[in-house]
């Protein structure tokens, strides 16, 4: 059985990754970049269950979470995962009563989640944050993490070659056949013509178009993120903060990583890159005193592919054998997971409980036979 997986995002590259290590299944991986350059590099890389529902969402991006905590012990190392938690605060009355419901919601989940005093956080986690008071009230999500989402999709595409995986890189597909009723071959705009039992279409913000290779291209939408990137001497900070005014990681050493959503909402009206960037660098110095001397090293502009309903489309088409869709926000979290759940289907056709609710079959589209 020969698979295309088109997209070496870290969903795509999962998915290549788990499939090349059945010795029944042959792979092929095209992307039209390299491994990891796309939405995947543009990612805030934010490895959580935080803000996920209903339930059901809740449990899939959980069991994101704890597919990425089983990597150490499967690989051998997992230098792309950055544990330490997530700290969240905010100066707003109603964010703050949100921020209480969903610590509520989330501990009664099984979640791990508790407050802490902003003087408490200073002694024992963070010592250069400008919490408003020292009783500012703090959620700390210790099991959260980050995660170098690049290097962890270069991986996977790495194993996926060792196993012996094909790759076309910096080529893109320019239509697809099919014959008897099932997908067939896909044409390469270079002009390659790749025969095929199934396709995975885990193309990101570019999964629409390539859906419509086969018929009405899948509903998505296009969330433009804001990521900007500070050159740092020393070690700011070693975890995560989502706070009201900006959310800022680390990035390895020397850099670390501001972004909010706001700034992302008033990019997507229009307001000039420019001037947001050198907001959020103000915002990140107010809130970190010691990045004064902090320069801006890079920005990037990700687009994030959102399902129209805005919960992941993982799964087969039915009206069309040997197409499936990998498609979803949260693709960091979620990666691996949907990597591991969808070789099982296109392997052996069992369908995770866990995936049931996200079916690209909930979307209702004529596919081209």
């Amino acid at each position: 059985m020969k698979v295309a997986v088109v997209g070496a995002g870290i969903v795509g590259a999962s998915v290549a990754f788990r499939l090349a290590q059945d010795e029944n299944i042959e792979v092929v991986v095209i992307d039209r970049d390299q491994p990891g350059n796309g939405t995947t590099s543009t990612s805030f890389a934010w490895l959580n269950a935080n803000r996920k529902t209903p339930r059901e969402y809740y449990e899939f991006n959980l069991a994101g979470m704890r597919e990425h905590l089983g990597l150490p012990e499967e690989l051998g190392e997992a230098p792309w995962l950055n544990p330490g938690g997530n700290l969240m605060w905010t100066t707003d009355e109603k964010e703050l009563e949100e921020l209480e419901r969903r610590v509520r919601r989330l501990m009664s989940w099984g979640y791990r989640a508790e407050w802490r005093k902003a003087g408490e956080i200073n002694k024992s986690l963070e010592p250069h944050v400008a919490f408003p008071t020292p009783e500012t009230p703090v959620a700390y999500f210790p099991e959260e993490a980050w995660v170098d989402a690049p290097r962890l999709a270069k991986e996977f595409i790495r194993l996926a070659e060792k196993h012996g995986a094909e790759t076309r890189f910096d080529a893109a597909v320019e239509s697809a056949g099919i014959r008897d009723g099932r997908v067939a071959t896909l044409r390469l705009e270079r002009g390659e013509n790749i025969p095929v039992d199934a396709v995975v279409n885990a193309a990101g913000p570019e999964a629409d178009r390539v859906a419509s290779m086969f018929g009405p291209p899948l509903p998505l939408a296009r969330i433009s993120g804001l990521l900007l990137r500070l050159a740092v001497s020393d070690e700011p900070i070693s975890r995560l903060m989502h706070t009201h005014a900006a959310n800022i990681r680390p990035d390895g050493v020397g850099s670390v990583l501001v972004h909010h959503d706001s700034i992302d909402q008033r990019l997507q009206r229009g307001e000039d890159e420019e001037a947001l960037c050198a907001e959020l660098l103000d915002r990140a110095q107010k809130l970190l005193p010691v990045l004064e001397d902090a320069e801006i090293s890079g920005s990037s502009v990700g687009i994030r592919p959102v399902p129209e309903d805005g919960f992941s489309c993982v799964g087969s088409v039915s009206a069309l054998p040997g197409y499936y869709e990998a498609v979803t926000h949260s693709g960091v979290t979620l990666g691996p997971l949907i990597g591991r759940l969808l070789a099982k289907e296109i392997v052996s056709g069992e369908v995770a409980s866990l995936a049931t609710p996200f079916s690209p079959d909930r979307f209702n589209r004529n596919i081209r036979l």
